[in-house]
């Protein structure tokens, strides 16, 4: 890794782990982070429902079971207003304020924003990635996700790609 920060702590949703699963680049998480946490919740999410998807088999061959099981009152208020995939996670990084929650859903990114958590979606993740020198090129990856089923809005990637150094041609 030529440069960029590590996290300390990286507690995972399962949208993020199954798109870099998808692609085959799970790695960028042990590259980027000394920690990872995997809440029960979305363990259960993105594996066990998942079963028969190749991207769960990435998942369980890759990061063993890395659950963590957050405070269950925290997660109960958290549930109210997101999936139970995304209120382990909150839950998890409210207890755990160092920790950076990886995390696309809109609605817990705005929970997690208003909790003054840090937070970073899968393209944050990828254009860190690419900053550290783990990755060569987004746009050959942004086409590889898109292909997996990524929805993601043009003006994100486009900003994605600027912020990484990869201006359009």
């Amino acid at each position: 890794m030529s440069s960029g920060k590590r996290e300390l702590l990286i507690i995972c949703d399962a949208s993020p782990l199954i798109l870099l699963a998808k692609v085959g680049r799970l790695d960028l998480l042990r590259a980027l982070a000394v920690e990872i946490w995997i809440p029960s919740a979305v363990w259960k999410e993105a594996v066990l429902n998942g079963a028969g998807r190749p991207e769960a088999a990435v998942i369980a061959r890759e990061l063993s079971c890395l659950g963590q099981s957050p405070d269950i009152e925290l997660e109960a208020a958290f549930r109210l207003q997101v999936d139970a995939g995304e209120a382990a996670a909150l839950a998890l990084a409210a207890r755990n304020r160092h920790a950076c929650l990886l995390m696309d859903d809109a609605r817990g990114r705005a929970l997690a924003e208003l909790n003054k958590l840090n937070c970073i979606g899968t393209l944050g993740w990828l254009v860190r990635a690419k900053r550290a020198g783990l990755l060569p090129a987004l746009r050959p990856l942004f086409e590889q996700l898109r292909l997996a089923g990524w929805h993601i809005d043009e003006r994100l990637l486009t900003g994605a790609l600027k912020a990484a150094g990869e201006h359009d041609h």
